[in-house]
């Protein structure tokens, strides 16, 4: 079948609908949970740490500004990394974000399933099985993207403002006890312990609250499906990035001003490790209870929003590549009655399943915690992601110039340049500091990587013998994305 008569999603997400999956996605269930881990570790220097990760967010968000106002497509890292890089770096583009969202999916659920048995002892309603709160939560989004992603967003819409409402509300809250004093010492070291010592704790800080702001990347994977994408791209980014980063810092700022750092490290009862819990569980004896209900809930109902877009934004990046048959065309196919590439959604779905019954079992033989072992394997492969963006950058002027010269939102080439190298760099360097806390976790992801080469230059070959270049296929945009620009 040629790449052009697939059928196309003709559903399409509105302004406010596509930032409800871009905060949802940034947000998650990570701000309720990153902010007392890293304060445990790294203390009052979180406050800088989060002004400080801003900095990598900005040029994120200006490579996805200038990238998915030029070319706003369907799976929009794939298109950027095989037409702006090389075809190669396009089956990168899918491949690694396919292994990156099942370890996603995975963690937010054992999370959302960690957090619910948390609230669920606190109010003496007993627990529930690992396993069966795993597979409700993503069963649930798994069949509601499967059905349409005017559902999804609707969904999600009212899901990121009760997440919103609980950030409010524990700041809100806090606020009145926030205590000068406890901003300082920024880098507390203990008698005899070199400012190094401190100093570490604080960079790891910076990366690990900077990795959500990643999730902006969601919004260059469904390209085809929003309403005016030239335009609402930048719209949408620069929304979610005011919404994403007032809160981010609010709750940052609130949690170390009104919470004893104490209630992070609970010292003499886990040897200062940090607490598990988050925000409501930190906050306990300072917040009024009805509070830390609302906070906790808010909490899981990020988790599912966090489940909710992965499967809605990644399954476009799986299906436009099948339409270049570098993957299986079968997933290139959308439902006849329900407008979702069913089959995509599918294969994101279905692993995290299967696997659930199993993730127990990795503490054994995956130190750290398995939960910090999968968010190796997730910010490493969206680090990948992101670099090869960055050279798609670079390259953009030269390989698309009439995109690159008619944007609505251009940057100026010494400012693109400054951008792509940045993420470049930003995302190679965080690369080396996650994986040096998981190294088998990243030997996974290398092993997945050489695999999925394998299966590339099968594909080439294969194809190549039936007469048909894939490789000249992954290099020309679809004639419905030639649109509004050309395609040089």
């Amino acid at each position: 079948m040629s790449a052009d008569e697939y059928k196309l999603i003709d559903e399409q997400v509105g302004l406010w609908g596509a930032v409800a999956l871009l905060v949802g996605t940034a947000l998650g269930m990570s701000i309720f949970i990153v902010p007392t881990q890293m304060a445990a570790a790294a203390g009052p220097s979180i406050t800088v740490a989060i002004l400080v990760s801003i900095v990598p967010m900005v040029l994120g968000v200006l490579l996805l500004l200038q990238l998915g106002g030029a070319i706003p497509v369907a799976g929009g890292i794939y298109v950027y990394g095989s037409r702006l890089v090389g075809p190669f770096w396009g089956m990168l583009g899918v491949s690694v974000p396919v292994l990156a969202v099942w370890s996603y999916l995975l963690f937010a659920a054992v999370g959302f399933s960690d957090y619910l048995n948390g609230l669920l002892d606190t109010l003496g309603m007993g627990s529930v099985p690992t396993v069966a709160a795993v597979w409700g939560l993503l069963g649930l989004f798994l069949v509601l993207n499967y059905v349409g992603v005017q559902i999804v967003t609707k969904v999600q819409i009212a899901f990121v403002i009760a997440l919103i409402l609980g950030m409010v509300a524990f700041v809100v809250s806090g606020i009145p006890h926030v205590e000068t004093a406890n901003y300082t010492p920024v880098f507390p070291s203990g008698e005899g312990q070199p400012f190094a010592d401190s100093f570490a704790p604080f960079l790891l800080a910076v990366v690990t609250l900077y990795i959500p702001f990643q999730g902006f990347g969601m919004i260059i994977e469904i390209g085809e499906e929003l309403e005016n994408p030239v335009e609402n791209i930048p719209r949408v980014l620069a929304i979610g990035m005011a919404i994403v980063t007032v809160l981010s810092i609010a709750i940052v700022f609130t949690l170390i001003g009104a919470i004893p750092l104490e209630n992070m490290t609970v010292s003499g009862q886990l040897g200062g490790e940090p607490v598990d819990g988050g925000l409501a569980e930190v906050a306990t004896g300072v917040l009024p209870t009805p509070i830390l209900l609302v906070v906790g809930v808010s909490a899981l109902i990020a988790a599912a929003t966090t489940v909710n877009t992965l499967f809605t934004s990644y399954s476009r990046t799986v299906m436009r590549a099948a339409r270049d048959e570098v993957v299986p065309d079968v997933f290139a196919s959308v439902h006849d009655d329900y407008n979702t590439p069913h089959r995509a959604i599918l294969l994101f779905g279905i692993p995290p399943l299967l696997a659930a019954p199993f993730v127990g079992q990795l503490d054994a033989i995956t130190p750290p915690d398995v939960l910090d072992w999968l968010v190796v394997v997730v910010v490493t492969g969206i680090f990948i992601a992101f670099a090869i963006g960055g050279v798609a950058l670079w390259n953009l002027p030269k390989v698309f110039p009439q995109r690159y010269e008619y944007s609505i939102y251009k940057l100026p080439m010494p400012v693109l340049r400054i951008v792509a190298v940045g993420n470049v760099v930003v995302s190679l360097a965080f690369t080396v500091l996650v994986v040096s806390s998981a190294p088998s976790a990243f030997a996974v992801v290398l092993a997945w990587m050489a695999l999925s080469a394998a299966l590339y230059f099968y594909r080439i070959r294969a194809y190549d013998k039936k007469g048909v270049d894939l490789k000249e296929r992954m290099a020309l945009l679809h004639k419905h994305e030639q649109v509004g620009g050309s395609d040089d």
